[in-house]
Order: structure tokens, then C-alpha cells, then sequence
């Protein structure tokens, strides 16, 4: 997620990834007249997640970099003010038939970074879904699977 305080615009985006590490799908979205961060949040993990069933994904590892919002679904008695926030995307995590969340800093997620600063940063302001990688990233990618090999 990448968004700025004064504009309301934010820019999100999720990859799936195979069993092997092999990029199936990408998707970016724009969102606009966001004015919170557990808004922001919000919004984009209820996107993520409409996305993974539309897709017909049932089976979801999700990493994510809302560490806050991964332990108040976790562990909701440390994060009573997300609550709201953490039903929510509970809610829509019991329709998948299995899931887990992990935790992870920016760097571990910095393709799908990449893609969500493009709203702002390039101006890409039509949200999509696409298969594989995007092209202009396609180097990160081929470095992900060198060190992979090695």
C-alpha cells in the first residue's frame, strides 16, 4: 500500500504466487479519498480478499506488512481499537477454506510495493488484474529467481 496524507489517494496491489514461487497473477488498485490509515488498511485487505474468491483461490497464505492488523485478528484482547477492523477481515477470511497470515517487513514485499507506488509515483491510475509479472518489473523478478537457485 503506498498513500499520501494530503491527496486521499492511495495506490495497493497483491501477487499471487505458486507453491514454487512463480508469479500466477497481479492486481493494482487505485483508492481515493482515503482519509485514515486503519481506513486505508481496511479497504485494502477487504479488496485482497475479494479478489482471492473471485479468483477462486481457497487456499491463501497472505504476507502482509499490517503488522497490527494481523495480531488483532490473531490475538484481538492486545488490539481492542482494530476491532472493528480485524471482524471485518475475519469475517471474510472464514469463507476461504484454508488461510494463515504472516507478517512481513516492506523489503520481503517490495515487488507488490513497487506496483502500488505506481498509482503515485508513475500515475498509473487504472486499477488491474493481470497474469504473471508486470513486464517493467520483470529484473526483480529475475533476480528473485537467481538467488532463489543458488
Amino acid at each position: 500500500m503506498d498513500c499520501s496524507k494530503g491527496c486521499g489517494l492511495m495506490g495497493a496491489a497483491w501477487i499471487v504466487k505458486d507453491e514454487k514461487g512463480r508469479v500466477l497473477e497481479h492486481s493494482r488498485r487505485v483508492f481515493s479519498d482515503v482519509k485514515f490509515i486503519n481506513e486505508a488498511q481496511l479497504r485494502v485487505w477487504l479488496w485482497v480478499l475479494e479478489s482471492m474468491k473471485s479468483l477462486r483461490k481457497n487456499k491463501v497464505v497472505f504476507l502482509s506488512t499490517f503488522g497490527d492488523i494481523v495480531e488483532a485478528i490473531e490475538k484481538p484482547a492486545l488490539w481492542p481499537t482494530l476491532q472493528f477492523e480485524a471482524t471485518e477481515i475475519k469475517r471474510e477470511l472464514q469463507s476461504l477454506e484454508a488461510w494463515e497470515l504472516r507478517i512481513r517487513l516492506l523489503a520481503s514485499v517490495r515487488c507488490a510495493s513497487f506496483i502500488a507506488q505506481s498509482v503515485r509515483q508513475l500515475g498509473l491510475m487504472q486499477s488491474n488484474v493481470a497474469a504473471g509479472h508486470p513486464r517493467w518489473l520483470a529484473h526483480m523478478y529475475a533476480n528473485e529467481r537467481g538467488a532463489s537457485d543458488s
